[in-house]
């Protein structure tokens, strides 16, 4: 791992960096709303006439570009004659390989040390005389400063803070992010599903079988996606404690690794036993086939839950803090569990649990070990949107 990298992903840089963007962005909210002007809240006649949209999104996180990505589809699919392009980073640009873009343009990190190929990502951009640009996700400064010096005819965004730097708006953040997507493209008059979106290939998806097959797993094998962000982080204890529980049950499981996690990979390894294996880090199209072909998702709030989300796996959210709720899948086959113990987690990813569980209920949040849920009752905070329909194998 090179230095730099090394010390970007060290937590206490994370969490100075937290505390230095938070207050960069309160000082320049307050000097960008001094001269306010009025935007027109966005409908059809938003769309009239454009030809070119921009689509404003260079964030580095797995699960921001996933979230927004469901826009594309919406756009694509609906209003075929206009040419759509995307602004997002180097490092999630495999996520939207596949997808109906034009052109897909790159933000990098090393742009900061590298000024002149951020200057011409941005001559790039004017370029192409968008008609209209649009921020997806409010509360980026990095977004909504590409959507001002892109040149674009006309922007959009949510409203909140900057709304007032915008000429059309859509209504604010919505309460579940995997809403995002749907709540820029209502006011368009576009359907929009609510989670995610990934597209993956036959052949991605063959190949990611063959090597399930190499590994000699059943059909029931769960995958356990050891990672996370900071805080959403689960100790390795836990993973530890959660594959000997998995072990004592006799369920078949694969341990998937990201980057992040390779360091922990000797000692997963020893955890796992006859029942288990172990995948180390690999590309990201390869990581979410793999995930597309597994019947559920141990996983805490972190990137490849979203992506799961987006490909229709089952997943057991494991949430370690209370901001990570209005992120968690809300699918029918999806279960949230808060700061569980690694007994809770084997007893709901047990196939004889599955085997004896009854058809798929509401999704329902447990604290430690889950509460019988009443039929057609969520134990959620009742702020959710609409599940979005995640199935069963």
């Amino acid at each position: 791992m090179f230095l730099l990298t090394s010390i970007r992903r060290h937590p206490a840089m994370r969490k100075l960096g937290k505390r230095l963007e938070r207050g960069a962005k309160t000082w320049l909210y307050r000097a960008l709303t001094q001269h306010a002007r009025a935007g027109r809240p966005a409908t059809p006649e938003t769309l009239l006439g454009a030809r070119r949209i921009l689509l404003v999104r260079p964030n580095f996180r797995i699960g921001n570009a996933v979230i927004g990505a469901r826009l594309i589809q919406a756009l694509t699919q609906q209003r075929p004659e206009i040419e759509l392009d995307y602004l997002g980073t180097d490092t999630t640009r495999a996520l939207f390989v596949g997808m109906p873009l034009a052109h897909y343009h790159s933000l990098s990190r090393s742009m900061v040390l590298r000024p002149w190929r951020l200057w011409r990502l941005l001559v790039e951009l004017r370029r192409h005389e968008y008609d209209l640009a649009v921020q997806v996700g409010e509360g980026s400064l990095t977004s909504w400063l590409f959507v001002q010096l892109c040149s674009a005819r006309q922007t959009m965004g949510q409203r909140g803070r900057l709304q007032a730097t915008y000429d059309w708006l859509a209504e604010p953040a919505p309460a579940h992010a995997h809403a995002l997507a749907s709540n820029l493209a209502a006011p368009l008059g576009l359907a929009c599903e609510l989670r995610p979106w990934l597209v993956l290939s036959r052949q991605e998806q063959d190949a990611a079988l063959a090597l399930l097959a190499r590994l000699s797993l059943p059909p029931t094998a769960v995958g356990i996606f050891v990672g996370g962000h900071l805080d959403k982080r689960l100790p390795l204890r836990f993973w530890l404690a959660l594959l000997r529980a998995l072990e004592a049950r006799r369920q078949p499981y694969v341990v998937l690794l990201g980057p992040e996690e390779a360091r922990h990979l000797p000692a997963l390894a020893s955890a796992c036993g006859v029942n288990g294996r172990l995948l180390p880090p690999m590309p990201l199209r390869e990581f979410a086939a793999v995930l597309s072909q597994l019947p559920r998702l141990v996983t805490p709030d972190t990137g490849p839950m979203h992506m799961a989300a987006a490909l229709a796996v089952p997943v057991v959210a494991l949430l370690n803090v209370p901001g990570s709720r209005r992120f968690a899948p809300e699918g029918p086959a999806d279960l949230v569990l808060f700061q569980p113990d690694p007994e809770t987690v084997a007893d709901h990813v047990s196939h004889r649990q599955e085997a004896a569980r009854p058809a798929p209920q509401p999704t329902r949040e447990a604290h430690g070990y889950a509460a019988p849920a009443r039929p057609g009752h969520d134990d959620r905070r009742r702020d959710r949107l609409h599940a979005h329909p995640a199935g069963g194998r």
